[in-house]
């Protein structure tokens, strides 16, 4: 019979999945690397979220683990090479989360362009400052989505019902791709000097890494806001504040960050910043499908080999 180890929190559905399937599981969460290191050994497979790092360590240590799941997209807390040198199959759930980040994202938006963060303060300080919160609206603004995956279709679905300008930037769309959208497809340098709002829905690379610094700021617009649901290395957070101090751009919006969990931002006090932690995927309806997902996902290769959302390098 495989078994699989959950270390980390997940919806109880997951084991409702197993059972059904007559997969053995155990829940061990909170473990440190050694701790994992000694405690893979005997599983078939692994189940993390976003709080364990499966580093090459605890792969190497394993002995007949044959698949990783991760409910979710992002993966950058596996070590794909080294999993990759074991056989060891790494999954992801990449459509689960699609509704809930791209609500997030415009949530943000809204919060930036109404200034609803700061109405909402003064409001609670017993404050009446009507005349300082005027904002602007999202019809006729163009915004730059930056990635083209399901996320960024969402996102542009939600841009076009608002009666925005879309532009996309990605090196795997085509004009027939975003034709459903009135969008079209620019370049990174020629859509930062265009855009009003900024969007990212990309994958962090190293072409992507840092890509807003001070020089792609000083380019923009000073009504431009940025918003960061994607992967916290694509701002360079040192050269946003000053550039936000500077009121070369008007709001900055994230819910990632460089380093997780960050609870000393740079960016904590300022009124032109609105953050969240990580919650794109915080719905109770997002973390019910990933966690079924990944479930079915992991049973479906144990039991037939099927492998399916397989992550690679």
């Amino acid at each position: 019979m495989p078994k699989v180890l959950i270390a980390d929190s997940v919806s109880d559905v997951v084991c409702e999945i197993f059972n059904k399937n007559n997969i053995e599981y155990e829940k061990k969460i909170g473990l440190s690397e050694d701790e994992l290191c000694s405690e893979i050994k005997g599983y078939d497979g692994l189940l993390i979220r976003s709080a364990v790092t499966v580093t090459k360590k605890i792969i190497d240590s394993s002995d007949v683990l044959k698949v990783i799941g991760r409910p979710g997209v992002g993966v950058d807390n596996v070590d794909l090479h080294a999993s990759l040198e074991k056989n060891i199959v790494v999954m992801n759930t990449p459509l689960g989360n699609v509704q809930a980040t791209a609500e997030l994202t415009f949530g943000i938006i809204h919060t930036l362009m109404r200034k609803i963060h700061i109405a909402n303060l003064t409001m609670h300080e017993k404050k009446w400052e009507k005349k300082k919160l005027v904002g602007n609206e999202m019809m006729g603004k163009t915004i730059g989505i930056v990635g083209f995956g399901n996320i960024g279709k969402k996102v542009s679905d939600f841009a076009k019902a608002y009666g925005m300008k879309i532009i996309v930037v990605s090196e795997s769309a085509t004009n027939g791709d975003v034709s459903h959208f009135d969008g079209k497809i620019m370049s990174f340098e020629e859509m930062i000097t265009e855009a009003d709002i900024i969007t990212f829905h990309n994958k962090l690379s190293e072409k992507s890494k840092h890509i807003i610094n001070a020089n792609s700021l000083s380019r923009m617009k000073q009504s431009t806001i940025i918003i960061n649901c994607a992967r916290g290395g694509i701002i360079n957070e040192n050269d946003m504040k000053e550039a936000l101090n500077n009121n070369k751009i008007s709001g900055y919006g994230c819910d990632v960050y460089e380093e997780e969990p960050e609870t000393d931002s740079i960016f904590s006090g300022m009124n032109k910043v609105v953050m969240t932690p990580h919650i794109g995927a915080g719905t109770s309806e997002a973390q019910e499908k990933v966690a079924l997902q990944i479930a079915e996902q992991v049973s479906d290769f144990l039991i037939n080999n099927n492998i399916v959302n397989q992550v690679k390098t």
